[in-house]
């Protein structure tokens, strides 16, 4: 999100405005992204009839779409995760709706973690993991396609799960790539914390609250007098879930979820910057088995800022997504 202070230079100011336009669409595309995996909290070994087992989703990214797991569990210590998607959106640079640019995006995501199984630790159990993923993203619309990007996580996290509680804590560091160059374009460490409580709802529903805080201490290449460090920020994440496993194969699963940012700076770098980002979405899975799923998905989001530099947006998104996800 680089951007110009205030500066008596027309031109400097414009190529600001330029890059202001440029760097979030990729930014805010990862979070986007990041955030919907996260959100899978799938039921794939919950069957009617049977007492629900303890629940295990995911914090993040990192370890990638979680599973409730079988009781007395195999022991695991390395997880590996696949997934393609494709959706098209109708305001691909999150701009006001008279600029919005509709595309096509594909998203690739690969992931390797050593992630052992979780060990009894006091009152509960503990599950580390450590790992690394590479993500490619890459736009149809050719007014779009000169932003296509990579990014780069290498990630540490643990989850301390008590009863129907799973609390999380780790760190990530990002780095977005342009292509075809591979010049880097933006550098994030993340360091997160985040708590869950679930509510099994009978045998084959269940019903989830999650918030997660962290703070992006981020760098740019500084263009034209800008802060390398405009990014910068603490975000509060709270997501409300909702699923249901409809059948021995589907599983169901709305949310909503509300992200308050407040960054260090805003777009002149004059004061601070406060963004409210609401999110509602739909995702039906279809698993062939507990590594292979097909997921397709519907979502609006909503942006609004306290920055009038900053330009409020409505995005649909919705599309296909497929999963390999093994652990051994």
């Amino acid at each position: 999100m680089t951007i110009n202070k205030s500066v008596a230079v027309a031109f400097l100011i414009l190529t600001g405005l330029v890059s202001l336009h440029a760097q979030p669409a990729a930014v805010q595309q990862l979070q986007n992204s990041q955030q919907a995996l996260q959100q899978q909290v799938p039921l794939a070994d919950l069957r009617a009839g049977t007492n629900a087992p303890e629940l295990y989703p995911g914090e993040n990214l990192d370890v990638g779409p979680q599973r409730i797991l079988r009781l007395n569990p195999r022991p695991t210590y390395f997880e590996a995760l696949f997934d393609g998607e494709v959706f098209y959106t109708d305001n691909a640079n999150f701009d006001t709706s008279a600029n919005a640019i509709g595309s096509a995006v594909f998203v690739n995501t690969v992931l390797a973690a050593f992630a052992p199984s979780e060990y009894k630790l006091g009152p509960g159990k503990f599950a580390p993991a450590v790992g690394f993923s590479s993500q490619w993203y890459n736009y149809d619309s050719s007014r779009m396609s000169s932003l296509d990007f990579d990014a780069q996580t290498v990630f540490i996290n643990g989850r301390y799960t008590l009863d129907n509680w799973q609390f999380g804590l780790g760190a990530n560091y990002t780095r977005l790539l342009n292509q075809p160059d591979y010049n880097q374009t933006y550098r994030e460490f993340l360091p997160n914390f985040s708590v869950q409580r679930v509510f099994p709802i009978g045998d084959n529903m269940l019903f989830a609250i999650a918030d997660q805080v962290d703070y992006h201490f981020t760098d740019v290449p500084p263009t034209g007098g800008t802060r390398s460090d405009i990014n910068d920020r603490f975000d509060d994440i709270v997501n409300f879930t909702y699923s249901w496993q409809m059948t021995r194969h589907f599983i169901l699963q709305p949310f909503y979820r509300f992200q308050y940012s407040n960054y260090k700076f805003d777009t002149l770098a004059t004061s601070d910057r406060n963004d409210y980002l609401h999110t509602f979405g739909v995702t039906l899975y279809y698993f062939f088995n507990k590594n292979v799923s097909l997921r397709t998905f519907f979502n609006y989001s909503l942006k609004q800022s306290d920055d009038p530099n900053t330009p409020a947006y409505h995005e649909y998104d919705g599309g296909l997504g497929a999963s390999l996800n093994f652990s051994f």
